[in-house]
């Protein structure tokens, strides 16, 4: 009986085995591939690395399972695993320990007379936290040594440590935060979590899946369109399907040419995760696309262009931030109960572990920050933003699973500077929150929503959730270790471009010329959080209104500006099949468009890795 509990649970002695060490594997090879061979595979919601290893897994329990049945792994082992991989290659991947390792030498190594970093800011800079010997830093900017020194192993095992217990912290503060407001979106409000449809379907329905006809011809299809491109790649004498143009050029005339790049893009994933998500958020990406294009256009035709009162970026600041307040505003009541059912005697335990974790977890970043050299309430401040943004992706993937999400430039203390300025902080606080500034890089593979999807993964297959937090913490820690491990090893061997030296430039800066606040852009961010709050009334008042606000705010990023003509298309064929053949048609050809997914990820992925393998150049998966 115990032994059938720990199955259903997932929580079992070879799923954690099994996953620590896909972990490794994992970790690995994201730090070789998205550094030396292919560059983006942690900027989707869905990682494709994660993906295959799921779907490789899966094939051999299958087989597993027919000659050796009580010898297969469970649904729920099989959830355990994926969630671990999940988390810990969010950590290793393009915008969390990719962006940290780099930043505890750039302000040393990149230091000059020109520049005069030593003397503006060095001072402030925490030992602890990095490492300021060139002689140390040399084989990590130009490759082609060794790690295993111990004077290398030794300038870098103290900065290390130091920032795991940081991300170790920081991941169980999130996980926390996690387990209070879970029930709130996933039981009272039943958000659909549009993400882990494909997953869910692999683990606990693996049989119907894959032998479902449309769905080997959606991955038939994409895979055979990844193999074809990846051989033309290497020899380019074999033709290829041309599958992406750039139309802004045709774009000549004023205030037209005013749009500049104009990708028109089908990737067959990013097709099968527009048909994932609701009907009206697929209209809204490629829509506010678009609009985000017609304001160049727009201000271009009134004079406008070069103005620092249009900056397109800081308007989706706003939005992400008007996009937290109101997830903050759906679970204000929730919260409100955990929190007085705990200190009143009230509540069930894992609420009480997860309250108490969430105020002790905070207090220590808020030391941590603190004995580094910030202000407390600075450091508060920091932390409450940086969450606040935390919140934000996690709710939207909850609620319309969106194929990608980042957000570059807002870091916290950027947000503070526009409304505060510089001189109200001082230089101490901007430097120690500059060297921060990694943790917010991005947000792309942020591992926060990722463990609210495992938790709703976990209540379809009645899991016990508990057990599974342990098993999301084991990873963080493995993760963690790992992804700081082989970068720096990786790093040393070969020569990797290098990340994070923009922010001590912008560093530079601000203490050269101190400003009181930023006009143009606190404008910028003012309208784009009114216009999400907008966007969210009329969403709410009118069951008529079609646009959602999570599209105003991911529909202009970086990588929804390659995947919106594939949005569009998705969006197209699903209101065809629903319009013509109702709901029925609509989940019968769902398959089809799961299949896309997998077929590119995988064959994809099987690219990189053999880039890993061969240490060499190779296709590119996206963009």
């Amino acid at each position: 009986m115990k032994k059938l509990e720990g199955r259903n649970s997932g929580f079992t002695a070879r799923a954690i085995v099994l996953g620590v060490l896909l972990i490794g594997l994992n970790c690995f090879w994201i730090v070789a591939s998205e550094n030396r061979v292919i560059w983006e595979l942690t900027d989707f919601s869905i990682f494709p690395t994660t993906l295959s290893t799921l779907f490789i897994l899966i094939l051999l329990n299958l087989l597993v399972t027919r000659f050796f049945k009580n010898l297969s792994l469970s649904s729920a082992e099989l959830v355990t695993i994926y969630v671990m991989i999940s988390i810990a290659t969010g950590m290793a991947g393009h915008d969390m320990i990719r962006q940290l390792i780099p930043m505890m030498g750039n302000p040393f190594w990149y230091a000059t007379p020109e520049n005069e970093w030593a003397d503006l800011f060095h001072r402030y800079l925490p030992s602890w936290l990095t490492v300021s010997d060139k002689t140390v830093l040399r084989g990590y900017y130009e490759g082609g040594g060794t790690f295993f020194e111990d004077k290398i192993i030794k300038a870098w095992l103290i900065p290390s440590l130091a920032w795991s217990a940081f991300i170790i912290v920081a991941l169980f503060l999130m996980l926390c935060i996690n387990i209070v407001i879970r029930r709130q979106w996933t039981e009272y409000e039943k958000l659909s979590y549009p993400i882990i449809r494909l997953p869910h379907e692999m683990m606990a329905n693996s049989k119907g899946l894959f032998s479902n006809r449309l769905m080997w011809i959606g991955f038939g299809i994409a895979f055979f369109l990844e193999l074809i491109a990846g051989i033309h790649y290497l020899y380019p004498a074999v033709p290829s399907p041309r599958l992406k143009y750039e139309v802004g050029r045709y774009f000549t005339e004023k205030p037209w040419n005013a749009i500049g790049w104009l990708p028109v893009n089908i990737y067959p994933f990013a097709v099968g995760l527009g048909y994932l998500i609701p009907l009206d958020l697929s209209l809204s990406l490629w829509f506010f696309y678009l609009f985000w294009k017609f304001q160049l256009v727009f201000t271009a035709a009134l004079g406008m262009r070069s103005s620092a009162g249009w900056l397109l970026g800081e308007q989706r600041g706003g939005a992400w931030l008007g996009l937290g307040f109101l997830a903050l505003w759906s679970v204000r009541k929730h919260v409100w109960r955990v929190f007085k059912s705990v200190f009143t005697g009230g509540g069930d335990s894992m609420y009480r572990v997860a309250v108490f974790g969430m105020l002790f977890s905070f207090a220590f970043l808020v030391v941590f920050l603190g004995q580094a050299g910030m202000e407390y309430w600075y450091a508060t401040l920091y932390l409450a933003i940086f969450l606040l943004f935390s919140i934000t992706i996690t709710r939207m993937r909850a609620e319309l699973g969106p194929p990608t999400h980042e957000l570059h430039g807002m870091h916290p203390d950027r947000i503070m500077v526009v409304i505060a300025g510089t001189r109200r902080f001082g230089p101490q606080n901007l430097t120690v929150s500059s060297l921060l500034d990694w943790i917010a890089y991005g947000y792309r593979c942020h591992p926060m929503p990722h463990q609210l999807e495992g938790f709703k993964l976990a209540s379809m297959l009645k899991m016990r959730e508990g057990k599974l937090a342990v098993s999301m913490m084991i990873a963080g820690v493995i993760g963690t270790f790992a992804a700081i491990f082989f970068h720096l090893v990786l790093y040393y061997r070969y020569r990797y471009v290098i990340w994070g030296v923009g922010e001590f430039w912008r560093l530079q800066s601000w203490l050269t010329y101190p400003i009181r606040y930023d006009a143009p852009v606190l404008r910028q961010m003012g309208f784009g959080f009114g216009f999400t709050v907008f966007l969210m009334i009329m969403r709410r008042r009118f069951i008529w209104w079609p646009f959602y606000p999570v599209g105003y705010a991911v529909g202009g990023g970086w990588a929804i500006s390659w995947m919106w003509f594939s949005i569009f298309l998705s969006w197209l064929a699903k209101r065809l099949l629903i319009g013509f053949g109702g709901l029925g048609t609509y989940r019968r050809t769902m398959p089809f468009f799961l299949g896309l997914i997998l077929g590119q990820f995988f064959m994809g992925s099987m690219w990189s890795l053999l880039g890993v393998i061969l240490t060499k150049n190779m296709y590119t998966l996206f963009p």
